[in-house]
Protein backbone atom coordinates (compact mmCIF):
# COMPACT_ATOMS: atom_id res chain seq x y z
CA UNK A 1 0.00 0.00 0.00
CA UNK A 2 1.41 3.47 -0.82
CA UNK A 3 -0.41 6.38 1.22
CA UNK A 4 0.30 10.14 0.50
CA UNK A 5 1.13 12.44 3.17
CA UNK A 6 1.70 15.85 3.45
CA UNK A 7 5.06 17.17 5.46
CA UNK A 8 6.20 20.31 6.56
CA UNK A 9 8.27 22.42 4.01
CA UNK A 10 6.67 21.32 1.42
CA UNK A 11 8.32 17.98 1.64
CA UNK A 12 5.96 14.98 -0.25
CA UNK A 13 6.10 12.16 1.87
CA UNK A 14 4.96 8.65 0.23
CA UNK A 15 5.14 5.18 2.17
CA UNK A 16 6.09 1.89 0.77
CA UNK A 17 4.09 -0.75 3.17
CA UNK A 18 4.26 -4.13 3.13
CA UNK A 19 0.68 -4.37 5.75
CA UNK A 20 4.01 -8.14 7.65
CA UNK A 21 1.77 -17.94 19.83
CA UNK A 22 0.04 -22.25 22.41
CA UNK A 23 2.21 -24.81 23.95
CA UNK A 24 5.82 -25.79 22.95
CA UNK A 25 6.67 -27.50 19.83
CA UNK A 26 6.23 -31.23 20.74
CA UNK A 27 9.75 -33.01 19.39
CA UNK A 28 9.06 -36.12 17.94
CA UNK A 29 12.91 -37.53 17.69
CA UNK A 30 14.71 -34.76 16.52
CA UNK A 31 11.80 -33.60 14.16
CA UNK A 32 9.70 -30.63 15.63
CA UNK A 33 5.82 -30.30 14.57
CA UNK A 34 4.32 -26.95 14.63
CA UNK A 35 0.89 -28.00 13.80
CA UNK A 36 -0.97 -27.13 16.59
CA UNK A 37 -0.25 -23.55 15.46
CA UNK A 38 -2.95 -24.15 13.01
CA UNK A 39 -5.55 -24.09 15.83
CA UNK A 40 -3.92 -21.23 17.58
CA UNK A 41 -4.21 -18.61 14.94
CA UNK A 42 -7.41 -19.79 14.49
CA UNK A 43 -8.58 -18.77 17.96
CA UNK A 44 -10.77 -15.50 18.17
CA UNK A 45 -8.85 -12.19 17.87
CA UNK A 46 -8.29 -10.42 20.91
CA UNK A 47 -8.75 -6.75 20.90
CA UNK A 48 -7.25 -5.68 23.85
CA UNK A 49 -5.45 -4.30 25.94
CA UNK A 50 -4.04 -1.84 23.77
CA UNK A 51 -0.37 -0.61 24.37
CA UNK A 52 1.06 2.22 22.41
CA UNK A 53 3.83 1.19 19.65
CA UNK A 54 4.94 5.10 18.70
CA UNK A 55 4.46 8.51 19.00
CA UNK A 56 1.81 10.05 17.08
CA UNK A 57 2.66 11.42 13.86
CA UNK A 58 1.15 14.69 12.72
CA UNK A 59 0.21 13.23 9.05
CA UNK A 60 -2.84 12.26 6.63
CA UNK A 61 -3.49 8.95 6.44
CA UNK A 62 -5.90 6.65 4.62
CA UNK A 63 -7.74 4.22 6.68
CA UNK A 64 -8.42 7.55 9.36
CA UNK A 65 -9.55 9.66 6.55
CA UNK A 66 -12.25 6.40 6.00
CA UNK A 67 -12.70 5.84 9.63
CA UNK A 68 -13.60 9.73 10.29
CA UNK A 69 -16.23 9.51 6.61
CA UNK A 70 -17.76 6.49 7.85
CA UNK A 71 -18.00 7.64 11.92
CA UNK A 72 -20.49 10.90 10.54
CA UNK A 73 -22.20 8.59 8.08
CA UNK A 74 -22.94 6.28 10.53
CA UNK A 75 -23.79 9.27 13.00
CA UNK A 76 -26.92 11.15 11.23
CA UNK A 77 -28.37 12.64 14.21
CA UNK A 78 -24.85 14.51 15.13
CA UNK A 79 -24.80 15.46 11.31
CA UNK A 80 -28.62 17.21 11.62
CA UNK A 81 -27.14 18.97 14.88
CA UNK A 82 -24.76 20.55 12.82
CA UNK A 83 -26.71 22.04 9.96
CA UNK A 84 -29.06 22.85 12.90
CA UNK A 85 -26.29 24.86 14.71
CA UNK A 86 -25.33 26.21 11.21
CA UNK A 87 -29.08 27.32 10.09
CA UNK A 88 -28.07 25.76 6.94
CA UNK A 89 -29.49 22.68 5.33
CA UNK A 90 -26.10 22.77 3.20
CA UNK A 91 -23.03 22.28 4.90
CA UNK A 92 -19.10 21.27 3.68
CA UNK A 93 -16.33 20.09 5.90
CA UNK A 94 -12.68 20.05 6.14
CA UNK A 95 -10.23 17.78 8.23
CA UNK A 96 -7.64 19.31 9.97
CA UNK A 97 -3.91 18.71 12.31
CA UNK A 98 -4.70 15.02 11.74
CA UNK A 99 -2.23 12.77 13.92
CA UNK A 100 -1.85 9.46 14.42
CA UNK A 101 0.01 6.59 15.99
CA UNK A 102 0.22 2.35 16.64
CA UNK A 103 -1.47 0.29 19.04
CA UNK A 104 -0.53 -3.49 19.71
CA UNK A 105 -2.22 -5.94 21.17
CA UNK A 106 0.58 -8.56 23.17
CA UNK A 107 0.03 -12.05 23.20
CA UNK A 108 -0.41 -12.81 26.28
CA UNK A 109 -0.30 -16.72 26.22
CA UNK A 110 3.25 -17.28 26.54
CA UNK A 111 3.38 -20.57 25.43
CA UNK A 112 1.57 -19.87 22.08
CA UNK A 113 4.11 -16.75 22.08
CA UNK A 114 6.95 -18.64 22.66
CA UNK A 115 5.87 -20.94 20.07
CA UNK A 116 5.29 -18.84 17.25
CA UNK A 117 8.64 -16.66 18.00
CA UNK A 118 10.31 -20.42 17.70
CA UNK A 119 8.46 -21.16 14.49
CA UNK A 120 9.62 -17.73 13.13
CA UNK A 121 13.05 -17.89 13.66
CA UNK A 122 12.78 -21.77 12.23
CA UNK A 123 11.46 -20.67 9.02
CA UNK A 124 13.51 -17.56 8.97
CA UNK A 125 16.92 -19.80 8.90
CA UNK A 126 15.27 -22.13 6.21
CA UNK A 127 14.30 -19.45 3.69
CA UNK A 128 17.87 -17.60 4.31
CA UNK A 129 19.66 -20.76 3.58
CA UNK A 130 17.72 -21.64 0.61
CA UNK A 131 18.17 -18.10 -1.07
CA UNK A 132 21.69 -17.70 0.14
CA UNK A 133 20.49 -13.79 1.65
CA UNK A 134 21.81 -11.90 4.69
CA UNK A 135 19.79 -12.20 7.53
CA UNK A 136 18.97 -8.57 8.06
CA UNK A 137 17.58 -8.62 11.63
CA UNK A 138 19.87 -7.70 14.78
CA UNK A 139 17.14 -8.98 16.96
CA UNK A 140 13.45 -10.73 17.26
CA UNK A 141 11.24 -9.39 20.33
CA UNK A 142 7.63 -10.53 21.22
CA UNK A 143 6.37 -7.45 22.87
CA UNK A 144 4.63 -7.37 25.95
CA UNK A 145 2.91 -4.20 27.76
CA UNK A 146 5.93 -1.95 27.30
CA UNK A 147 6.25 0.48 24.08
CA UNK A 148 9.32 -0.56 21.84
CA UNK A 149 12.64 1.10 22.13
CA UNK A 150 12.73 2.44 18.31
CA UNK A 151 15.74 4.60 18.96
CA UNK A 152 18.13 2.20 17.85
CA UNK A 153 19.04 2.54 13.62
CA UNK A 154 21.64 -0.65 13.28
CA UNK A 155 19.65 -2.51 11.75
CA UNK A 156 15.95 -4.51 11.73
CA UNK A 157 13.86 -5.76 14.67
CA UNK A 158 10.90 -8.04 14.26
CA UNK A 159 8.35 -7.12 16.48
CA UNK A 160 5.70 -9.94 16.86
CA UNK A 161 2.15 -8.92 18.42
CA UNK A 162 -1.07 -10.62 18.74
CA UNK A 163 -2.70 -7.44 16.97
CA UNK A 164 -2.49 -4.22 15.67
CA UNK A 165 -4.68 -1.10 15.77
CA UNK A 166 -4.28 2.62 14.75
CA UNK A 167 -5.70 5.81 16.76
CA UNK A 168 -6.10 8.69 15.50
CA UNK A 169 -7.08 12.31 16.60
CA UNK A 170 -8.74 14.82 13.72
CA UNK A 171 -10.36 18.06 13.90
CA UNK A 172 -13.48 18.22 11.98
CA UNK A 173 -14.73 21.83 10.33
CA UNK A 174 -18.14 22.27 9.43
CA UNK A 175 -19.06 25.31 6.98
CA UNK A 176 -22.27 26.86 5.72
CA UNK A 177 -22.95 28.93 2.95
CA UNK A 178 -22.56 31.70 5.28
CA UNK A 179 -19.15 30.73 6.13
CA UNK A 180 -20.53 29.90 10.00
CA UNK A 181 -17.79 27.33 11.35
CA UNK A 182 -18.79 24.59 13.45
CA UNK A 183 -15.30 22.15 15.09
CA UNK A 184 -15.39 19.00 15.96
CA UNK A 185 -12.25 16.98 17.74
CA UNK A 186 -12.42 13.31 17.01
CA UNK A 187 -10.32 10.23 18.89
CA UNK A 188 -10.52 7.08 17.32
CA UNK A 189 -8.90 3.60 17.65
CA UNK A 190 -9.37 1.15 14.47
CA UNK A 191 -7.91 -2.28 14.41
CA UNK A 192 -6.30 -2.28 10.63
CA UNK A 193 -5.42 -6.02 9.67
CA UNK A 194 -2.00 -5.57 9.05
CA UNK A 195 -0.58 -8.90 9.71
CA UNK A 196 2.68 -7.91 8.12
CA UNK A 197 4.19 -4.03 8.09
CA UNK A 198 7.43 -2.63 6.59
CA UNK A 199 8.00 0.26 5.17
CA UNK A 200 10.06 2.74 3.30
CA UNK A 201 9.33 6.84 3.35
CA UNK A 202 10.05 8.63 -0.08
CA UNK A 203 10.87 12.06 0.56
CA UNK A 204 10.72 14.56 -2.37
CA UNK A 205 12.24 17.58 -1.43
CA UNK A 206 11.74 21.25 -3.26
CA UNK A 207 15.22 21.61 -5.23
CA UNK A 208 14.20 17.78 -6.61
CA UNK A 209 16.27 15.74 -4.86
CA UNK A 210 15.14 12.53 -3.81
CA UNK A 211 15.41 10.78 -0.26
CA UNK A 212 14.36 7.24 0.76
CA UNK A 213 14.08 6.66 4.47
CA UNK A 214 13.34 2.51 5.58
CA UNK A 215 12.11 1.93 9.40
CA UNK A 216 14.41 -0.07 11.44
CA UNK A 217 11.75 -2.44 12.34
CA UNK A 218 8.83 -4.55 10.78
CA UNK A 219 5.92 -5.79 12.77
CA UNK A 220 4.16 -9.41 12.51
CA UNK A 221 0.99 -10.36 14.02
CA UNK A 222 0.33 -13.49 14.99
CA UNK A 223 -3.45 -13.83 14.43
CA UNK A 224 -4.96 -13.95 10.90
CA UNK A 225 -8.68 -14.69 9.72
CA UNK A 226 -6.30 -17.46 7.77
CA UNK A 227 -3.79 -19.16 9.44
CA UNK A 228 -1.50 -19.35 6.36
CA UNK A 229 -1.20 -15.85 6.64
CA UNK A 230 0.19 -15.28 9.86
CA UNK A 231 2.28 -18.39 8.65
CA UNK A 232 3.80 -16.47 5.50
CA UNK A 233 3.99 -13.20 6.92
CA UNK A 234 7.63 -13.87 8.77
CA UNK A 235 9.32 -14.72 5.14
CA UNK A 236 7.16 -12.23 2.75
CA UNK A 237 7.91 -9.50 4.97
CA UNK A 238 11.88 -10.59 5.05
CA UNK A 239 12.21 -10.99 1.69
CA UNK A 240 10.32 -7.48 0.85
CA UNK A 241 13.43 -6.31 3.21
CA UNK A 242 16.02 -7.93 1.34
CA UNK A 243 14.73 -6.93 -2.21
CA UNK A 244 13.70 -3.35 -0.85
CA UNK A 245 16.81 -1.70 -2.54
CA UNK A 246 16.19 -2.70 -6.02
CA UNK A 247 12.45 -1.43 -6.13
CA UNK A 248 13.66 1.94 -4.73
CA UNK A 249 16.35 1.94 -7.05
CA UNK A 250 13.44 1.50 -10.04
CA UNK A 251 11.32 3.86 -8.38
CA UNK A 252 14.17 6.57 -8.16
CA UNK A 253 15.06 5.89 -11.63
CA UNK A 254 11.46 6.39 -13.00
CA UNK A 255 10.77 9.63 -11.14
CA UNK A 256 13.95 11.59 -12.49
CA UNK A 257 13.84 9.96 -15.89
CA UNK A 258 10.32 11.68 -16.24
CA UNK A 259 11.01 14.55 -14.31
CA UNK A 260 8.38 13.83 -12.14
CA UNK A 261 7.23 16.38 -9.18
CA UNK A 262 3.65 16.13 -7.99
CA UNK A 263 1.91 13.68 -5.56
CA UNK A 264 -0.19 12.48 -8.55
CA UNK A 265 2.50 11.59 -10.63
CA UNK A 266 5.19 9.89 -7.91
CA UNK A 267 2.21 7.51 -6.62
CA UNK A 268 1.55 5.81 -9.70
CA UNK A 269 5.13 4.80 -10.22
CA UNK A 270 5.54 3.76 -6.39
CA UNK A 271 2.51 1.84 -7.02
CA UNK A 272 3.95 0.08 -9.91
CA UNK A 273 7.00 -1.17 -8.92
CA UNK A 274 5.51 -2.22 -5.28
CA UNK A 275 3.10 -4.37 -7.72
CA UNK A 276 6.27 -5.96 -9.35
CA UNK A 277 8.10 -6.48 -6.18
CA UNK A 278 4.93 -8.10 -4.75
CA UNK A 279 4.93 -10.66 -7.38
CA UNK A 280 8.33 -11.77 -7.25
CA UNK A 281 8.31 -11.94 -3.56
CA UNK A 282 4.93 -13.79 -3.64
CA UNK A 283 6.45 -16.13 -6.05
CA UNK A 284 9.33 -16.77 -4.03
CA UNK A 285 6.86 -17.40 -1.22
CA UNK A 286 4.83 -20.20 -3.05
CA UNK A 287 7.79 -22.02 -4.14
CA UNK A 288 10.16 -22.16 -1.31
CA UNK A 289 7.02 -21.91 1.97
CA UNK A 290 5.82 -25.28 0.86
CA UNK A 291 8.72 -27.30 1.61
CA UNK A 292 8.90 -25.95 5.02
CA UNK A 293 5.16 -26.53 6.27
CA UNK A 294 5.31 -30.38 4.80
CA UNK A 295 7.97 -30.97 6.97
CA UNK A 296 7.06 -29.38 10.25
CA UNK A 297 2.95 -29.36 9.58
CA UNK A 298 1.98 -32.50 9.17
CA UNK A 299 -1.33 -32.59 6.89
CA UNK A 300 -0.91 -29.12 6.26
CA UNK A 301 -4.04 -27.88 4.39
CA UNK A 302 -2.89 -26.40 1.01
CA UNK A 303 -6.63 -25.07 0.39
CA UNK A 304 -4.96 -22.43 3.22
CA UNK A 305 -2.53 -21.63 0.62
CA UNK A 306 -5.23 -21.31 -2.17
CA UNK A 307 -7.99 -19.21 -0.15
CA UNK A 308 -4.94 -16.57 0.91
CA UNK A 309 -4.16 -16.06 -3.34
CA UNK A 310 -8.20 -15.96 -3.80
CA UNK A 311 -8.03 -13.76 -0.99
CA UNK A 312 -5.86 -11.14 -2.48
CA UNK A 313 -7.46 -11.25 -6.05
CA UNK A 314 -8.99 -7.23 -6.75
CA UNK A 315 -6.13 -5.68 -4.63
CA UNK A 316 -4.45 -3.66 -7.28
CA UNK A 317 -0.71 -4.48 -5.79
CA UNK A 318 -1.46 -8.20 -6.04
CA UNK A 319 -2.29 -7.76 -9.85
CA UNK A 320 0.89 -9.27 -11.09
CA UNK A 321 0.65 -12.34 -8.32
CA UNK A 322 -0.43 -14.98 -10.23
CA UNK A 323 2.07 -14.14 -13.30
CA UNK A 324 4.94 -13.77 -10.88
CA UNK A 325 4.20 -17.20 -9.12
CA UNK A 326 4.34 -18.59 -12.75
CA UNK A 327 7.72 -16.93 -13.44
CA UNK A 328 9.40 -17.63 -10.21
CA UNK A 329 8.43 -21.17 -11.20
CA UNK A 330 9.57 -21.67 -14.73
CA UNK A 331 12.78 -19.40 -13.79
CA UNK A 332 13.53 -21.05 -10.35
CA UNK A 333 13.68 -18.84 -7.33
CA UNK A 334 17.46 -18.13 -7.41
CA UNK A 335 17.38 -17.27 -11.05
CA UNK A 336 14.19 -14.84 -10.14
CA UNK A 337 16.08 -13.42 -7.31
CA UNK A 338 18.95 -12.52 -9.56
CA UNK A 339 17.11 -10.98 -12.11
CA UNK A 340 15.20 -8.79 -10.00
CA UNK A 341 18.50 -7.73 -7.90
CA UNK A 342 20.32 -7.43 -11.67
CA UNK A 343 17.69 -6.39 -14.35
CA UNK A 344 14.76 -5.57 -12.43
CA UNK A 345 13.02 -4.18 -15.42
CA UNK A 346 13.71 -7.37 -17.09
CA UNK A 347 11.56 -8.89 -14.39
CA UNK A 348 9.18 -6.45 -15.08
CA UNK A 349 9.02 -6.86 -18.76
CA UNK A 350 8.26 -10.06 -18.24
CA UNK A 351 5.11 -9.77 -16.15
CA UNK A 352 4.26 -7.37 -18.43
CA UNK A 353 4.48 -9.27 -21.69
CA UNK A 354 2.32 -12.04 -20.23
CA UNK A 355 4.29 -13.92 -21.97
CA UNK A 356 4.79 -16.67 -19.31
Amino acid sequence: MISVRYLSKKILLFSLVFFILCPLCQVFGSKKDYSHLIELIRLEDIEKPLYVFNAFVPEPENVCFKATFEYFKEHQALVTKIKADLQSSSISWELKDLEHRLLFVPETRYKFAELYEKYCIDVLSFILEKTSMQNPYKSLSTLNNEPPDLSDHNGITAFLVHNLAREYNVTCIFFSQQNNKVKIKLNGKILIGEVGSYTTDIYLHDDGSLEFVRNNYTIWQNSAKNPYTALMTPVEETLHILLREYTENMIKDDILRNSVTTINGIKPIADGWLAIEEAVVGGIVAKLLPCFLEKYFPNFSYSLLEEDLQSKNGFDKYRYLKKGIQAVERLGYMQAIKMYQNDTPAFKKLLDEGSI
